[in-house]
């Protein structure tokens, strides 16, 4: 199962892992300029008065946002002007004929995979400066970075060896099954991504992950216990608890669960242990064992296989299109279009506007879930200590206090902090209102 976000920017309740904030130097200079929310005093002092510093940050980031999506779409333009794509093809080509003797025709595949090298370098060239000014300067100024040079490298070298280990074979045989697969290919590749999914959500906590972060057993106590029981009272099937060492990149906090049918972990940062009390944790952890209670993990599993398949059955409507590949360089009616081009074009061109229309489709559907999820903790009678929790968090990730509604409903995956508190609230509310009428 995919794992449960707890607070971000987008509205999500936690920064995702990969976004790892970063610092310069110590790795401590910027993380301690921010003053830190006092889990034991009242909450609307330190919203008041972090508000202009999640304004700041929230603006620090919109606008880096512009400029870099700005560089991307200026780039996209000038390599489709320039002719790029058929350029690197032909220089794969070259190198797999100078080096290893491969042909075009007979070793399209193994090109291929010289290509996907290639690109992925240049992307990783040209996309650091943007990564390197996010982690190390917009982070470390509002205090959130722990990270240092050398943390960032490995952890880039890491990325791209797993690219390579497992992105190459991944990519080598659903290329093959293409080939082989006639008319019905998109039928194979489906399910050969839906056996590799299921491959990489079981090795990727406990193979992929252990490799960035350090995993150690939560202590014996009361907040183990806690959690046990709450497992126990919605029989979920928790079989590990794990302290996760996410300080060592972020002040940001964050928590996730794991695992297959009756072998379920849980994951906390140790950061987001030092942000808010036991009760509000266990309130929180209740919020999201809702959404498995829902079948909510499992559905969004579903409709991402659904929206693959349905990708793919387009993909082999356009897959013999000359003409698509024509207007973006590939007209030399002497060479076949490469599998992996046409792969690349029909993402990028045809189904990018389904996307987007997609997206925001399953955006409204998660923001539904997230509703439903507070709801399931409020009928746990857990309501207080989630909106105190929520805040918390919010107010030590500086999330966005009141973003444009318009921009955030086609954005945010998880409705705003406000929203959110505002329906427990009216069932609070509600609650109360029922209990007088029963009185």
């Amino acid at each position: 199962e995919r794992a449960k976000e707890l607070n971000g920017d987008d509205g999500k309740t936690a920064t995702k892992s990969d976004d790892k904030p970063t610092n310069t130097t110590s790795g401590e200079d910027g993380a301690d300029q921010k003053a830190k929310v006092d889990r034991n005093a009242p909450l609307l002092p330190q919203l008041q008065s972090k508000f202009q510093a999640a304004q700041a940050y929230g603006l620090d980031k919109v606008n880096f946002s512009l400029f870099s999506s700005a560089y991307g779409t200026t780039e996209g333009i000038a390599f489709l002007l320039l002719g790029f794509m058929p350029y690197i093809w032909d220089a794969s080509c070259k190198f797999g004929s100078t080096y290893f003797g491969y042909t075009e025709t007979e070793n399209e595949i193994r090109i291929s995979l010289i290509f996907m090298a290639y690109t992925t370098l240049i992307g990783t060239i040209t996309s650091l400066p943007f990564e390197l000014y996010s982690t190390f300067q917009i982070e470390r100024k509002h205090g959130f970075n722990k990270q240092t040079i050398g943390l960032f490298i490995s952890d880039k070298l890491k990325g791209l060896a797993l690219s390579a280990i497992i992105g190459g074979p991944f990519m080598a045989l659903m290329l093959k099954i293409i080939k082989l697969g006639g008319e019905k290919f998109y039928l194979y590749v489906w399910a050969f991504i839906f056996v590799f999914s299921l491959f990489m959500m079981t090795i990727y906590p406990v193979v992929i992950m252990p490799l960035f972060n350090k995993y150690e057993p939560l202590p014996e106590g009361t907040l183990k216990d806690q959690i046990y029981a709450l497992a126990g009272q919605l029989k979920f099937p928790l079989t590990k608890l794990f302290v996760m060492d996410g300080s060592k990149r972020s002040s940001h906090s964050n928590a996730f669960m794991f695992g297959f049918f009756k072998n379920k972990r849980i994951v906390l940062f140790d950061t987001l242990m030092e942000q808010v009390h036991d009760d509000e944790i266990l309130a929180i952890l209740g919020h999201e064992l809702g959404h498995w209670k829902m079948g909510h993990t499992v559905t969004n599993f579903v409709i991402s296989q659904l929206y693959m398949g349905a990708a793919l059955y387009v993909f082999s409507l356009c897959y013999n299109s000359n003409e698509l590949y024509r207007a973006f360089g590939f007209d030399d009616d002497s060479r076949p279009v490469p599998t992996i081009i046409a792969l690349i074009l029909f993402f990028s061109t045809v189904w990018e506007p389904i996307d987007k229309t997609l997206s925001f489709v399953m955006t409204v559907h998660s923001r539904k879930c997230e509703f439903e999820a507070d709801e399931f903790s409020f009928n746990l009678g857990m309501s207080q200590k989630l909106q105190s929790g929520l805040c918390k968090i919010h107010l030590e990730n500086l999330g966005a206090m009141c973003p444009d509604p318009w921009y955030s409903a086609y954005h945010y995956s998880h409705p705003p902090l406000v929203e959110r508190l505002s329906a427990m609230m009216r069932l609070d509310t509600k609650k109360q209102s029922e209990q007088k009428k029963s009185i």
